[in-house]
Order: structure tokens, then C-alpha cells, then sequence
């Protein structure tokens, strides 16, 4: 090591004799010649200067102060100014808290509602880490826990990100009051029914809104193009093959629901280009022996699936038949935030298992 600095030495001092020297040797004229070039030099240099921080700079930021546009909890459309970028934050279920994470933003959360902190993603559980260890963290696991108006007024938040129920009367009121109090707010265009169809675009629409609120568009554009680059090659991979038909159920107490083309579940179908079954809403097992999918979709787990396999109704399924019965966990394909590239493979898995022979989807 103090070779290498002593060289450094002998070689810095080399170059100033050298230049000492030059300096030296040059005539009048050529000192008359290196000034007015020097002096060209710094009145070009703030343009120069200017022209090298723009092409350094490829980071998106964001210009406040910010106007968003949301929802009330009669759904209709509202907006909000954001003079700076929120600091204190309450968030609703696991799309909400989940995609806070992935932004890297767990230190602004000072509330996650309807959390369960075994079921947040792995890859996100250091970020989860992050938020446990800030002052105000807490946890309301039940949807029925005590998550008031009141209570949220106390956590002194500047910013709700929620679904349309979380500002219901029974939970923390309408967007009306927060607003008043310079309180943002930003319902996730999936929840409950504010929108007439939930599709895939709606959930990138939300990761790159709460990006560009929080400054960190960069981040949620990455996300985003993750997603859409799934779609894009696995339907160009498929482009001209034959489509396989779909039905989505889920398997309820008395009946069995179906999810149609406004629903998540069906968008993800169709964006990755299976031929979605649209029937009623509730159907019996009879209905779907008589559509008779390629693949059957179970909203839920294994047992679900089992429930499905095992059943002498669907014995004549094809897709029981030839093992084309699928269960996708329910937040992956309902206000999945980003969870949904979860979604959009396992629903590419069942339709194409062959590209997905070498990857393990979790």
C-alpha cells in the first residue's frame, strides 16, 4: 500500500515539473493566445455545465405541488393537492401496504390496517422490517378492529390510501372530511365497485399514481414494466395458437360465484389471451358441466382445488381430466396491486404450462 501511494506521489510531482516547464518555454504570443482561449472557455462553460446535468439527470421527479385526481365514497371523481410528498401514512389491506413497500416508502407508514404480517411478501418482509422498527408503527389485523375516525384522527396522518369501504361511515368517513383537513387521500380503482370493469391497466394506473405522489416514478414505472413485459412475451410466444376457454369460481357456501370480464380475474384472462366464459354470477355445478372449460380457475387454495378433483360432479370435466384445475389465491387477482405479475403468471401457467415448464411461480 505505501508503494502505491508513494508512486502516486512521483508521479504528481512529475507532472507538475512538466507542466512548470511548458509554461516556461512559451513565447508572449502563445501566453497572449492560451488566455483568450481561457477566457472563450469559461463563458462556455455554464451552457456546457447545464447541458451535462440534464444529460446525467434520467431520473423522473415530480413537480409540486401535485394535483390527483380520486374518488368520494358515492364515487364520484374528486381531486387533491399535494404540496410535498406524504410523511405519515395509513393503509389499507395488503395491496396498499404491499405496494408502499416495493416503492421502498415502509418509513412513511405509520398504520397498516387489515395487515397480517405473515402473508406480506417475502421479498418484501425486509421493507416490512424497516416499518416495525419506525415510531409509530401498528396493527389492525380485523377488518372489524377498532379503525375509526377517531383513531385515525389520533395517528395524525397526512396521506389514506385505502379501498372505497375503508372510508365508509362505519371505518374512518368519507374523503370529504380529510380533504378539509389537508389530509390526501387515494382509493385503489379495483376496490369494491368504483369502477364498472377492474382490469389490469386500473392496477398499474395505481402503482404509477402513488409513485409520482411519493416522488419515486422511476420506481413505480419499473414495476409497471415489469408486469406488462410478462404480458408481452408470453402472448407473443402464443400469438396464433388456438385459445383455451376459461371459467373463474369461486366456491361460496350455498353457491358458487363466477368472476366475468368486469372482474380482475377475467382482464388478467384475457390480457393473457384465454377465451374467458362469461356466465351469471352465481351458477350451480350443473352450469359448469355444461360449459365445460379447458381450464377451470378456483378462486382460494388447494383445498378448494381439491374440492373441485375429488367431487363426482366434475368427474367429466375436461379440465378435471386432464389436471387443467387451477386455485389462485384471491389476492392476486382482486385489487392486487403488486401481486398482480403473480397473477398474470399463475393464470398464464394454466393456460400454457408448457413456458413455464422451467420456472417456479410462488
Amino acid at each position: 500500500m505505501m508503494k502505491k501511494i508513494l508512486t502516486c506521489l512521483l508521479c504528481a510531482a512529475l507532472c507538475l515539473s512538466m507542466a512548470a516547464c511548458q509554461s516556461n518555454s512559451e513565447t508572449p504570443a502563445q501566453e497572449e493566445t492560451a488566455k483568450v482561449e481561457q477566457k472563450e472557455e469559461a463563458q462556455e462553460a455554464p451552457e456546457a455545465t447545464e447541458q451535462a446535468e440534464e444529460s446525467s439527470s434520467s431520473e423522473t421527479s415530480t413537480q409540486y405541488p401535485l394535483t390527483i385526481s380520486t374518488y368520494n365514497y358515492a364515487k364520484e371523481p374528486v381531486e387533491y393537492t399535494f404540496e410535498k410528498a406524504p410523511e405519515r401514512v395509513i393503509t389499507f389491506w395488503s395491496n396498499s401496504l404491499e405496494t408502499m413497500l416495493a416503492l421502498g416508502l415502509g418509513d412513511r407508514i405509520v398504520c397498516a390496517v387489515g395487515m397480517d404480517e405473515e402473508s406480506v411478501l417475502p421479498e418484501l418482509q425486509p421493507e416490512l422490517e424497516k416499518m416495525k422498527n419506525t415510531e409509530y408503527y401498528n396493527d389492525f389485523k380485523d377488518s372489524n378492529a377498532a379503525m375509526s375516525k377517531e383513531t385515525a384522527i389520533m395517528l395524525d396522518p397526512d396521506f389514506i390510501l385505502g379501498w372505497k369501504s375503508s372510508f365508509s361511515d362505519k371505518t374512518i368517513g368519507d374523503v370529504g372530511y380529510w380533504h378539509e383537513n389537508n389530509v390526501g387521500t387515494y382509493m385503489a380503482l379495483n376496490s369494491n365497485d368504483i369502477s364498472e370493469k377492474r382490469t389490469v391497466e386500473n392496477e398499474y394506473q395505481d402503482i404509477l399514481t402513488i409513485g409520482k405522489i411519493f416522488d419515486v416514478e422511476d420506481k413505480a414505472q419499473a414495476l409497471v414494466d415489469e408486469m406488462k413485459a410478462e404480458v408481452e412475451k408470453v402472448t407473443s410466444q402464443t400469438e396464433g395458437m388456438e385459445k383455451k376457454s376459461v371459467l373463474i369460481v369461486e366456491l361460496m357456501k350455498d353457491t358458487i360465484w363466477t368472476y366475468d370480464e368486469t372482474y380482475l380475474a377475467g382482464d388478467m384472462v384475457k390480457s393473457m389471451g384465454g377465451d374467458l366464459i362469461n356466465t351469471e354470477r352465481e351458477i350451480g355445478a350443473e352450469n359448469i358441466v355444461e360449459v365445460d372449460p379447458d381450464v377451470l380457475i378456483v378462486i382460494g387454495g388447494e383445498e378448494q382445488k381439491q374440492e373441485i378433483m375429488s367431487n363426482p360432479a366434475y368427474a367429466s370435466l375436461k379440465a378435471v381430466q386432464n389436471d387443467n384445475v387451477t386455485a389462485i389465491d384471491l389476492s392476486e387477482v382482486y385489487t392486487s396491486g403488486v401481486r398482480t405479475i403473480y397473477g398474470l403468471n399463475h393464470i398464464g401457467q394454466a393456460l400454457y404450462p408448457e413456458l413455464y415448464e422451467d420456472e417456479a411461480i410462488d
